[in-house]
């Protein structure tokens, strides 16, 4: 039983890790999902970005702004957002 937890989380881990990986490549995601950024990172985004969604002190979506600008802001982990297969919990269902 431990090892399938080390399995689970090494997976879960390495999920993570390209997903945060995944956004430093150009283009890659129109939106970017900020998870647990600091209490001041919304006053110290760049110009070019905008809000898309904020939801409390776990998470912020934004867009027009690079990962780079967003670490450089206080982000903690930066993971892409807005993709075409997203689920959006938002959207009513029928």
């Amino acid at each position: 039983m431990a090892r399938l937890a080390a399995y689970a989380l090494a997976v879960a881990l390495g999920w993570l890790a390209l997903m945060a990986g995944g956004m430093f490549i150009p283009g890659a995601a129109p939106a970017a999902l900020v998870l647990l950024p600091e209490h001041d990172f919304l006053t110290r985004l760049p110009e070019s970005a905008r809000l898309v969604d904020a939801s409390g002190r776990f998470g912020v979506t934004v867009t027009g702004a690079g990962t780079g600008q967003l670490y450089a802001a206080g982000a903690v982990l930066v993971l892409p957002a807005g993709l075409p297969l997203c689920v959006d919990p938002r959207r009513d269902r029928r």
